[in-house]
């Protein structure tokens, strides 16, 4: 046989040691992968800040340097306002020499006469109110319908219906009625309404020069510099409203739905390609000029390309890897080194500690050879005794205890009294060995019967001895004092005489009168006791005055209440409300209410169970952190 806390001879010499090489090599790959795990997270992580870093500084960059050319094309295009607005008026003198007549201005030769004022070539246009052009010096527009393009013709509508001059930037124009995209040459057009408001009139100005300065202040330029300072980048496009590609990628084609969809909502979005293994971010840059008539925003859309910050995760991994193969290699040898070491050692404290746990407190930690080891006995030796020390002491406390739970137990009603036409039932479950809530019966004589609850605050064996202070005062008082009132007063007064403002209690203290068919209340801040009557209405005895054992002669109200044959009283503590769930959650008043009404045509007994199974059940694992108790008064005829 072998004897307990005794190694086998006939075991292996040499287990202990390999379970010890194990642990510490197990130990150290552990320690080891975390920390390298760590470390790559960590590092990737960075890796995946600085990429999205530096795309946020090129979306950024993008919007800057999309406005800065925008407002350099807004100065330079600004320029031909006024000549455009003495050009306007010459040809609103010829409407109203036509006399209001479209078809009788000579349109070819107000143009001859207009043209000399101005660079390029120069076109009349008159739109009438359906926004469709009637009149003008180039015949392939005539016919265009701007309603085609409801915010254009919104702003139009307005300049016909206004008294103002209005400029257009340089925009590109519509070639005839089929073209939707509005991808014709660049021109400048200003608008100005006729006198009598029927009409707009329109110049239109196309020179080489809108090409050549937007060739200096380009987006093409913009886009460039994306590309150049992104590695990331792997395509830019500017489009415009109409959904035209003006710069970058695709320049001269019609952008897809994603860009649509951003134009239409004027909202940025974001799409993501895991098969390409790219990101394409479409930006709105609002560009619309209030003073202008046609919206100069445009989309910017930049495609991220994810290859390179991919291949500096691979790279990461690899190399982690490695320095984690070669690190675990190395701990295995340090643990088998190690293990060699001090195997034997940590052996004897094993087989000495499994004789301690087995009970033989007296047993001591053999002396071992180093000083680590020697320090080592020294301290679970003195250990041990601490804890023989402390055992005796939990011992010599928990029947002390017990004794307390006991003497506790005997403050509490031998038997619950049942006064005449009524059920009475209570209980009390304390959080502790020994609690603070107590509940009390005694008769008055003349057929009164008084009733308490009390809670004081705190739990424990001080709470306990609050609560025989409490109990004692409020039985004493109440021997000689028939008023509710005043027997508390006093009891408070007792109470602080003799322990002291240290605490509190909340306490709620009632006569049951069964010749009068009353109930006599004082309630000092304690929860509201429930009365439900017998026609299903409810009542709550809400604090007629302070909490009991915190300023001294205080006043207290008292509240006298009919009972009738079917009411039924709850009293109870905070406990039964505050119970909580395993998920932290409240058992509260409405699912306390819930309970009394579920079980309002029981005995009291009865009731006080469903309460009691109530919050058991609401409760599950979840350990209790307050007394709970519960008095149950019906009123039976």
């Amino acid at each position: 046989m072998r004897t307990a806390g005794r190694r086998d001879p006939e075991m292996p010499a040499r287990s202990i040691r390999s379970v010890l090489a194990v642990s510490v090599a197990l130990i150290i790959i552990a320690v080891v992968g975390l920390v390298l795990a760590v470390s790559y997270l960590q590092a990737s992580g960075d890796a995946v800040r600085q990429y999205d870093t530096l795309r946020e500084y090129t979306e950024q960059n993008g919007i800057g340097a999309v406005r800065l050319v925008d407002k350099g094309l807004a100065l330079v295009d600004d320029d031909l306002n006024p000549p455009m607005e003495e050009g306007l008026g010459e040809f609103a003198d010829a409407y109203r020499a036509a006399g209001g007549d479209p078809s009788a201005i000579d349109l070819a030769a107000l143009r001859d006469e207009l043209a000399p004022a101005f660079p390029g070539d120069l076109d009349l246009y008159i739109i009438d109110a359906d926004g469709t052009i009637r009149f003008s010096t180039v015949p392939d527009v005539i016919g265009v319908d701007f309603r085609q393009f409801p915010a254009f013709y919104s702003r139009l509508t307005a300049i016909r219906e206004g008294d103002a001059f209005a400029a257009d930037r340089v925009v590109r124009s519509i070639e005839d009625a089929g073209d939707l995209n509005v991808s014709g040459r660049l021109r400048k057009f200003a608008y100005l309404p006729t006198p009598d408001h029927r009409y707009v009139l329109e110049l239109g100005i196309d020179a080489p020069e809108f090409a050549d300065v937007r060739s200096h202040l380009s987006y093409a330029d913009t886009v460039r510099t994306l590309l150049q300072n992104n590695p990331d980048l792997a395509a830019v496009s500017i489009i415009d409203v109409y959904g035209n590609v003006v710069a970058g990628t695709g320049v001269g084609e019609i952008a897809g739905a994603g860009v649509m969809d951003v134009l239409a909502d004027r909202t940025s979005a974001t799409s993501e390609d895991p098969a390409g293994r790219t990101t394409t971010r479409r930006v709105f840059v609002d560009l619309h000029d209030p003073a202008a008539v046609t919206d100069g925003s445009v989309v910017l859309e930049l495609v991220f390309d994810h290859s390179r910050i991919d291949a500096i995760g691979q790279h990461l991994l690899v190399l982690y890897s490695v320095i984690g193969l070669a690190a675990a290699l190395l701990g295995i040898g340090l643990a088998v080194w190690l293990s060699r070491s001090v195997g034997a050692a940590v052996g004897a404290v094993i087989d000495d500690a499994d004789r301690i746990a087995g009970g033989d407190l007296d047993h001591t930690v053999r002396g071992l050879n180093t000083t680590e080891f020697v320090r080592l006995g020294g301290s679970i030796n003195r250990m041990v005794q601490r804890i023989r020390e402390y055992s005796e002491e939990i011992e010599r406390k928990e029947s002390e205890l017990r004794i307390a739970a006991d003497i506790q137990t005997a403050f509490l009603p031998r038997s619950v009294p049942q006064p005449r036409g009524c059920e009475v039932a209570a209980f009390t479950l304390p959080a502790k060995e020994v609690g603070g809530d107590f509940y009390d019966f005694f008769g008055q004589g003349e057929g009164r019967c008084a009733l308490v609850i009390a809670d004081v605050a705190g739990k424990g064996v001080p709470a306990a001895l609050y609560m025989a202070l409490s109990r004692t005062a409020v039985r004493t008082v109440a021997r000689w004092c028939r008023v509710p009132a005043e027997t508390i007063r006093r009891a408070n007064n007792t109470v602080i005489e003799d322990a002291g403002s240290v605490s509190f209690v909340t306490l709620f203290y009632a006569v049951v009168d069964e010749r009068a068919r009353t109930l006599t209340y004082v309630n000092a801040g304690h929860n509201p006791p429930i009365l439900r009557r017998a026609d299903g209405t409810y009542e709550t005895l809400e604090p007629t005055g302070p909490v009991i054992g915190f300023l001294e002669d205080m006043d207290y109200g008292e509240v006298t209440l009919p009972l009738l044959p079917g009411d039924l009283l709850v009293l109870y503590t905070d406990g039964v409300t505050e119970a909580e769930s395993e998920s932290g959650g409240m058992l509260g008043e409405d699912r306390l209410r819930a309970v009394v009404e579920e079980a309002a045509d029981l005995s009291a007994g009865a009731v006080a169970d469903a309460i009691r199974d109530a919050v058991a059940a609401f409760a599950g694992e979840a350990p209790q952190f307050d007394d709970i108790t519960v008095v149950v008064l019906r009123v039976i005829e």
